[in-house]
Formats: C-alpha cells, structure tokens, sequence
C-alpha cells in the first residue's frame, strides 16, 4: 500500500511496481467469482468491499444451466482423478452449489385454484443441467467465499472507493490505475443520509466525529463489481442509459400458510387480474412479489419500506390472490422496489478499468439472469486479463471484452423487458392472450434449439479478434460458427484394441443424465479451466481399421502421425506461451495472497475423437496418452461430431480451438498436418510468445 503522499520510486528502465495486479471493488456474486478465477489462474488480486458482513437479502435466486457449466469447468480438481477417468474427477465447487440448491425447471400456472399449466421455461435437451437451480444469493456468496478462501485470499471488508483513475508514469510512459479508498476505523463507511436511488452517488470526504483511514492503491488493472450505483462508474462519468419502469413491486420474504402448494414456482392469476409471484427459498420459506400499480418517481419516493407493514402487504396479498388464501406467518424482508433497464454506455475506461455486472447493466428479476451474467461478465474478462499479466497475450485481447459482452446485456435487457411487461400487464387484451400463450410455451419451448432462452446456452459470440474464420475454407451454416458455445455430448474411452472400453451409460439426450454421481463420460468432463485453451481434434471415421492402409492413403498417414502432431504441438505451445513459473505471492499490509495456478500450468489441452472404432495400431499410440495430451474417445453414432457440423462418416476430419470460456475461437477442416499448422498460425495471431 502506499500513502496518498508517496509518489512512485520506478526508475525509468524498470515498469511501473504496483501493490497489486488487479484491485477489485464489489465482494458480491461476480467480484468474488472474478477473484476465485484470478486466483486459480495464479494472478493475485485484492478485493474490498464496503459492508463489514454479508446481507442476509438476497435479490437474486436462480443460477441457470450455462453458469453451472462453468462451475463445473472451473471447479474441476485435476489432483483427485480417479485413475484418470476425467467423469469420475472432484468438483467441490459444482457439488456445494449442487447440495445447497433445489432443481426446478418448470412454472406452475394458477388460474385462481386451477392449475392451468405448467411451463418448462427451465428446462432443455442441450446441456446435462436441466434444470435452473434455485439458491437464494447469500448462499451463492458464502460458497464463493469458502472457495477463495481455500486459496489464501481474504476479504478486505470496510473499504470504500473514493475516486479512481487511470496514470501515466511520466518516467516510463506506461499506464497505471490509481484508486483512492477509506475505511472509518470505527463503524463503518455507511451514511444514514445517503440516497437509495440507482445512480446517484454522494462521496462526503468525511463524517463528523469519525476518523478514517485512506490509502492510495495502484493496479495494473481495476475490476468494477461494486452494484447499480457504482462509484466506480460515477467517478468516470460513464452514462448508465435506459429507463426506470413505473411499475411498482412490492417484495416479501418469510413463511406463509396457503391452500395451494407453494413448493415450486408458482404464478398464481386473481380475479383482480394482476399476477402473484411465489419463489421458494430454504426453511419452507417463500419470496413473494407482486404487482402494486403504476406509481410516478414522486408517489414511489413516498412509499417508504418502513411504513409497510405485514397487515398492509396481507391485504394487497388477499386481493391479488383471491379466490386462493394466503396467510402470512412472519417476515424476513418487506420493501417496495422499481425496476431498472440499464446499460452502461461503454464497459472499459482507457484498457485499464471495466465495469461488470450490475456496475454494466440493470433489468428486472424476470427470468433470473442478473447475477448469472455478473458472473458470466467475470468468465469472459479474467481469462483474457490473466493471459496480459501473463505475457502470453498482447493487451489488445482486452478490447473483445467490450467487444463481447454489451450485445449479450442489451439482449438480456430486452429478453427480461418483455418477460416482464407481459407478465405483470393487467390489461384485458394480455389477460386473454396469457392463457393462450402459456399453453402454447409447453409445446413450443421444449423444441427451441440450444434450449429456452433463459437457461442462457444460446449466448455467442461473433467474429473478431479473437473468433477467427478460416481464410480461405467456406464458412460453415452459423450455428456452426466461431463463436458458438462448445456444446456438449457422450463419450466413450476407447482401450488399445481400438475399440471402447464400456458404455457406462445408455442416455440418449444430456438431460437424460441429471445426477451428480453420474458417470457418463461427457466432453464436457474433458473441458477443466479456468486458463486454458482446449483443442478438439475430430477424425470422422479416418481411424476406422478399414481405412487404414498401411500408410499408402491420406488417412492412413493421418492415423500414424496424428500422435506426433499433438505431442510436438502440446510441447511447442507450451514453450512458446507458458510462463515458466505461475505461482505468485504478495504481502501487502491488510491482504496475503499465495496462489498457485490449477492444472500443474498447462494452458493448453487436446483431446482427440473419433467416430468409430480405431485400428489396433492408431489406438496403441493415443489411448495410452493421459487426459489433456492426445487421449482418444469415441463419439458413438457420431452424435457429437454432428453437433459441431463436422461429417462422421467419409469426412476430413477437424480441428476445434475452444477458448479458456468454452466458447469456439477457431475451426478448420482437416486433422491433416497443413489444420494443424492453421491451428497454430490462429494462436500466434492472438497470444504473444514468451520464448
């Protein structure tokens, strides 16, 4: 740390020496995850937080099918395979969020007593999470917690951002971020005075009677994770364009006595026409929401939380729900609370600092996806940041975030926008039409492609720096694009006679298989992060014994050399990209951090599939190779290979290059010698070698 009176000591052949590689402002769900990220990726960060403890409200309650694909990749313990079986490996991570959370994939819609239909909004046929799994945040956040705990990191509790910017050094002309923060070395930084409203932002340079503590931190880089009024934001005078919906929602928290179930999602329809909402949360309670009417900024400014009390709420409740009977036994959280749209106009401020989650974009809690792309925002950016502090990358990677994720906002806004104009419009016309509508989503949501739109496995990226097309190859159709989610599928490993081992499960569709305990191998098992880059070798039926002919045919070359191209690849990227030495350790006044980074440093991973049985001699060559260098599986009846547009029977084969997020940067067609050297002229064109 340094005083606010210290002045940098780098001489000018030597770059800037910071207190730390990233700060990191906001401790909710995605400062914490973008600091569990960092940390396992071997870079040390220092996350503050401005509340001394963790509130016990939680305003976000759903973690959908994408989100827990990426902890099943993050989580992914490398050290506890089981005999190199990458099904049967450790994921602390996935299992706690597993254990502490209750799988719903449907909405059950009541008309009075009637239950009218139910909705399988959540549930889909494209990934092995069928489900959205209903936690409430605070568990999200104290999971989180226990996770980069494990790692040496603490939260730096009481620490408020008072201004940020990004310096040059005038010496050595690099670039800086400069953050100013305060802590009250008694109570806390928070004010009685200050506004409640999304946006506004006061910044007392202090309270009367109070004493602080005030620091100047530098960072290379700063992750703004501090909320809808972020200070960070303000300070930079970055728009946060959009709107305020006039709605007014009142939002209740605790146990109530019903005559119809309320142990699933349930949306029940009044006479009064306007819809109730009721969520379950632990302990048999539920979260309640429902709609009070069209309120001005002033008449909502009126309304105070504290004035609305539990006789007040069961009286909108009794005439919300009848003909159903509600009783309200006792309350955790009562308030009334607005809707916000909002995007922030631009994510980055000069390469340094970038706003993510709620400090980027606002909507309302219809269909559930706020936090999830907090944590997606986290996903995206740190890998890439990871890379620069590295070396591996130029700084220029950074740009695609920007890139990247405000189209994925601005869609998500307006997915949840209309979810929730739809669903609370106590208009005649829209009355009628729910019945109809919801009737007709049972039918029509199961048959949409990658799943319905909120599990959120229909996020993609499109070409930039990063997602390259082929130069000259043709483009393939675009579900088949770079950019594209790494889908998922069965596996089986395939021993030295060339022919699977077993087939450990007999599923035909991913959500056939919804157990943790499962054991059905899945590429998905194959994909652990977070940092690397995995390559997808797929060889069609190439490998087939009848296609190989003792090395006088094209695939008969391939079959014999297709091992020395992914070992001599394996060990030039590693050379060429890979710092020699990951772990990291920095003492700093308030934080300790000694991380070391996952997966014994590799940052690059090929696993080869074939579409059906190998020869004996191919086979004793790649089904010997451990997991992440060459090993061979079987893609039964090509099921997998057709999921990425990739011919299994005569076809050339082809070279996938997923990135450190799951998502495809690079495709070719070939597994021949000249797609390998596409491969590598693709990772030269986005990483900076180190060699």
């Amino acid at each position: 740390m340094v005083s606010t009176t210290t002045t940098s000591s780098a001489q000018p052949s030597k770059p800037i020496q910071t207190d730390v590689p990233v700060l990191i402002v906001g401790a909710g769900p995605t400062g914490l995850f973008a600091a569990l990220l960092l940390a396992k990726m071997g870079i040390p960060c220092r996350l503050i937080e401005r509340q001394h403890g963790v509130s016990t409200l939680s305003k976000a309650l759903v973690l959908h099918a994408r989100t827990l694909e990426i902890f099943q990749m993050v989580g992914s313990d490398m050290a506890t395979t089981h005999q190199g079986d990458p099904a049967k490996r450790e994921n602390p991570l996935l299992e706690k969020f597993l254990a502490s959370g209750a799988r719903k994939s449907e909405f059950y819609m009541y008309f009075g007593h009637t239950l009218s239909t139910k909705v399988p909004t959540l549930k889909n046929k494209e990934s092995h999470f069928n489900f959205g799994l209903f936690l409430e945040q605070s568990k999200t956040v104290a999971i989180l917690t226990e996770e980069l705990e494990k790692l040496g990191m603490q939260i730096d509790r009481g620490w408020e951002l008072m201004d940020t910017k990004v310096v040059k050094d005038e010496k050595t002309g690099k670039q800086y971020v400069e953050t100013t923060i305060r802590r009250a070395k008694v109570g806390t930084n928070i004010r009685s005075t200050e506004s409640k409203i999304l946006g506004a932002v006061e910044l007392e340079a202090e309270q009367e009677g109070k004493e602080y503590e005030l620091e100047v931190v530098k960072s290379e880089y700063l992750i703004a994770a501090d909320g809808g009024k972020s200070v960070v934001r303000h300070k930079l005078n970055i728009p946060f364009q959009g709107r305020t919906r006039e709605n007014q929602l009142v939002l209740f928290d605790g146990h109530i006595k019903c005559d119809i179930p309320l142990d699933q999602f349930v949306v029940i329809h009044g006479d009064v026409g306007r819809p109730l909402v009721s969520i379950p949360l632990g302990d048999g309670r539920v979260r309640v929401m429902i709609n009070n009417g069209t309120k001005t900024a002033e008449e909502h400014a009126r309304c105070k939380s504290e004035d609305l009390t539990l006789e007040k709420f069961q009286e909108m409740v009794d005439k919300t729900a009848y003909p159903v009977k509600m009783e309200l036994l006792d309350c955790d959280w009562l308030t009334y609370y607005r809707v916000n749209e909002r995007l922030a106009e631009r994510y980055t401020h000069e390469g340094r600092i970038f706003l993510s989650g709620d400090a980027a974009h606002v909507h309302s809690p219809a269909g559930g996806q706020g936090l999830n792309m907090g944590l997606q925002d986290a996903f995206n950016l740190t890998w890439k940041m990871a890379l620069v502090l590295k070396g591996s990358a130029p700084s220029s990677i950074l740009d695609t975030y920007e890139v990247e994720r405000p189209k994925v906002a601005a869609d998500i806004i307006q997915l949840s926008s209309n979810i929730f104009g739809n669903g609370i419009s106590d208009s005649f016309i829209h009355r009628m039409l729910r019945r109809v509508v919801l009737h007709a989503l049972t039918y029509i949501l199961p048959r949409i492609p990658h799943g319905p739109p909120m599990c959120m496995l229909r996020i993609r990226y499109h070409e930039n720096a990063i997602n390259k097309v082929h130069p000259t190859q043709p483009l393939p159709p675009d579900e088949f694009k770079v950019g594209a989610r790494a889908r998922d599928g069965f596996l089986s490993v395939i021993g030295n006679d060339g022919y699977e081992v077993a087939v450990p499960g007999t599923a035909v569709e991913l959500s056939d298989h919804e157990d943790k305990e499962d054991p059905t191998l899945r590429l998905h098992h194959l994909l652990v992060g977070p940092g690397v880059f995995h390559i997808i070798v797929f060889t069609s039926d190439m490998l087939h014994p009848k296609n190989i002919r003792s090395g006088t045919t094209i695939k008969g070359v391939l079959a014999q050399d297709i091992g020395k191209e992914v070992e001599d690849h394996l060990v030039t990227w590693q050379a060429r990209y890979t710092p020699s030495s990951l772990s990291v350790s920095v003492d700093n006044n308030n934080t300790h951090i000694n991380v070391k980074a996952n997966h014994q440093g590799k940052m690059f991973m090929v696993h080869v599939i074939s579409a059906t049985a190998v020869d004996a001699a191919a086979a004793s060559g790649l089904a010997t190779k451990s997991h992440g260098e060459g090993r061979l599986y079987l893609d039964k009846d090509g099921v997998l290979h057709e999921k990425y547009g990739v011919a299994a029977a005569g076809g050339p084969g082809s070279i996938f290059v997923l990135r450190p997020d799951s998502y495809v940067g690079y495709r070719v067609m070939g597994a021949g010698r000249p797609a390998w050297q596409d491969v590598d002229d693709y990772l030269s064109s986005i990483l900076t070698s180190i060699a």
